[in-house]
């Protein structure tokens, strides 16, 4: 709670608190559109298709587009971000949302933040899996953006 009310008088930590949080609950969501895409696509599986999927590529454009700058958007697609956590979320069996978020400014590095938060099932109580990475904010036309953003899901 301490490391998040820090945040509250530094904007680029706002903004990077926001895209965290968007793309750790996305879960379902990503799945419906990913699916909605691929209906009909021959040899296609639910959930897991290929990351150029347009679907998917929409549907984080509109949730994270003004959030992030066009490289890092592209780095998350190529990186399939989006999917890993749809993945976790099919083995739990849930939609999954993330819990006690942390969020601290890194030493030295200036607008980069580790970020860690437990992944909850929103029907259950015992985690489904740990998120933790970083992300890198820059100011673009006076708009914080992420800029650069890793991602350990275990």
């Amino acid at each position: 709670v301490f490391a998040l009310t820090r945040l509250r008088s530094d904007p680029a930590g706002k903004k990077a608190e926001f895209v965290v949080q968007q793309l750790l609950s996305c879960s379902s969501a990503v799945e419906d559109a990913v699916d909605a895409d691929a209906a009909g696509a021959p040899n296609s599986q639910p959930g897991l298709v290929s990351a150029d999927s347009a679907g998917l590529e929409s549907f984080v454009r509109a949730q994270l587009g003004d959030a992030m700058t066009a490289d890092c958007l592209d780095k998350v697609m190529a990186n399939r971000l989006p999917t890993r956590i749809t993945a976790l979320a099919a083995q739990s069996g849930d939609q999954l949302m993330p819990t006690d978020l942390t969020l601290k400014k890194r030493a030295g590095a200036e607008n980069c933040y580790d970020f860690s938060a437990a992944l909850l099932p929103v029907t259950g109580s015992t985690a489904a899996g740990q998120a933790s990475g970083t992300i890198t904010m820059v100011k673009e036309d006076g708009v914080w953006k992420a800029s650069r953003i890793t991602l350990t899901i275990s």
